[in-house]
């Protein structure tokens, strides 16, 4: 599957984290897949911004943070979007 056929996503993590809390996320969640693209300090305040952030109020800043995770990671595994390194590369 060429590049082209994929749609244009270049904040993969930033828009499921949009989709689940409704809240435009934290600007340096841009052009990231997962935790693995942030800093440890980033990554430590995204989960406390998960947490602010939950719908329902019950849910968890982590399980917020892994389904936002999960839905880039199953997209990608889908061909839905493009890899992390197809677009670095």
């Amino acid at each position: 599957m060429s590049e082209s056929m994929y749609p244009d996503v270049t904040n993969p993590l930033t828009d499921a984290l949009r989709a689940i809390t409704g809240v435009e996320p934290p600007s340096y969640t841009l052009g990231a897949y997962s935790a693995q693209d942030l800093e440890e300090d980033d990554v430590m305040a995204l989960q406390d911004w998960c947490s602010d952030n939950a719908r329902p109020e019950w849910s968890t800043g982590i399980g917020i943070f892994e389904a936002a995770e999960l839905m880039v990671s199953e997209a990608v595994d889908n061909a839905n979007i493009p890899p992390r390194k197809a677009l670095c590369g």
